[in-house]
């Protein structure tokens, strides 16, 4: 009769934690996930840090956060976790009431890309690890990893050959959202460029000074369409790290640039497209733009983007033009640009062994440089 009232007694000990962790075990918990920093640059470190708050007196005895995320990101704490397509994360803690964890995960962001997580699952058990609990939370964290630029030292003659002949086809103007100083106010000033707030400090007349800017834009179509039966993504990916150094270095020089590109946004599935701008914050718009492309998406010829420009007319910018592909369509297009604008610069990314099934016509192979991108097995 004892056994039977002790075991009566246990089921009803057993029945009251079960229920007490049915109803509070996810109350006054805080689990966040949050990536160390919001951009990075392809081959740096950053960490994704984990924060986890018990809050409340109940004690956790094996709590259970799992997540994804993109297999580019090589965690160095393969512990816990699988790697398919995606990197899988299943991490267990134990709690004691009112008490908090933080745990580092630390990685080397090995692709260019954008990286979020969205979602985590949490489980818990209860005291005598037989009740099992879960619960799905929205989380969402971000990380942009922009293409690094590639060595300056290849791209300083041709680049100031380029910046040379941008140069004398630009027209000078202010820019009334560059502010860069003041200077003292001259007969032939308009009295609309008074700074009137420096005039009440020291009652001196002094006029507003702007940067210059110029009128000539720099637009870089960047085509990412596969040359052949192999997918050269290594070649693309060079492709898209010339267009980020090349912006960054005609923007550091107060010239305007635009992108176009038949490179795909992995959240809209549309075709990147960015218009002409300059200052830091476009050149930021630009690298998360081009760290969004997804070359795993279907392309349209870039030719066909083209085409449809030299229709439309109008001031021409300063064409710089990125391209593996060589086909026919891509061969017509591209002499066809040339004759419409002599401010044509092309530049053909290619493997050692692929240089020879390049042909272009004459007058556009003067204005064309070959990069040679190096095999990566």
């Amino acid at each position: 009769m004892n056994i039977i009232f002790a075991a009566f007694g246990l089921f009803i000990l057993y029945m009251i934690q079960k229920k007490l962790y049915q109803r509070n075990w996810n109350k006054n918990l805080n689990v966040t996930m949050a990536y160390s920093k919001e951009t990075a640059v392809e081959g740096e470190e950053a960490a994704l840090v984990e924060v986890l708050v018990n809050d409340k007196k109940l004690p956790l005895p094996a709590l259970t956060v799992k997540f994804q995320t993109s297999s580019r990101l090589s965690f160095l704490n393969s512990e816990n976790s699988s790697v398919t397509d995606l990197y899988y994360r299943s991490d267990i803690f134990s709690f004691n009431g009112r008490e908090k964890i933080t745990r580092t995960l630390p990685f080397t962001c090995t692709r260019r890309g954008y990286y979020t997580i969205t979602q985590m699952a949490l489980s818990c058990t209860d005291l005598l690890y037989i009740e099992k609990l879960t619960e799905i939370r929205d989380n969402f964290t971000q990380l942009y990893v922009y293409p690094r630029y590639v060595d300056i030292r290849r791209l300083l003659i041709p680049f100031n050959q380029l910046y040379g002949a941008i140069l004398s086809k630009r027209r000078y103007f202010e820019d009334p959202f560059e502010f860069r100083g003041m200077r003292e106010y001259q007969p032939f000033d308009s009295m609309r460029r008074v700074n009137w707030k420096a005039f009440a400090r020291t009652g001196e007349l002094k006029v507003n000074v702007y940067e210059d800017t110029s009128s000539q834009e720099v637009c870089i179509y960047l085509n990412l369409e596969n040359n052949g039966y192999v997918n050269h993504y290594d070649i693309m990916e060079e492709n898209i790290r010339l267009g980020a150094t090349l912006s960054d270095m005609f923007i550091s020089k107060g010239i305007p640039v635009s992108l176009k590109t038949n490179g795909c946004d992995c959240t809209s599935k549309l075709p990147v497209q960015v218009d002409a701008g300059t200052g830091a914050g476009h050149q930021t718009r630009l690298l998360q733009s081009l760290a969004r492309i997804d070359l795993e998406l279907p392309v349209r010829h870039l030719s066909e983007q083209i085409q449809k420009d030299l229709e439309l007319g109008g001031q021409i910018p300063y064409i710089i033009y990125i391209t593996n592909y060589c086909h026919d369509d891509m061969i017509k297009a591209v002499n066809a640009m040339a004759r419409a604008n002599d401010s044509f610069q092309m530049i053909y990314t290619y493997h050692r062994d692929m240089q020879d099934s390049f042909q272009v016509s004459p007058e556009i192979l003067n204005k064309t440089m070959f990069w040679e991108v190096e095999h990566i097995d």
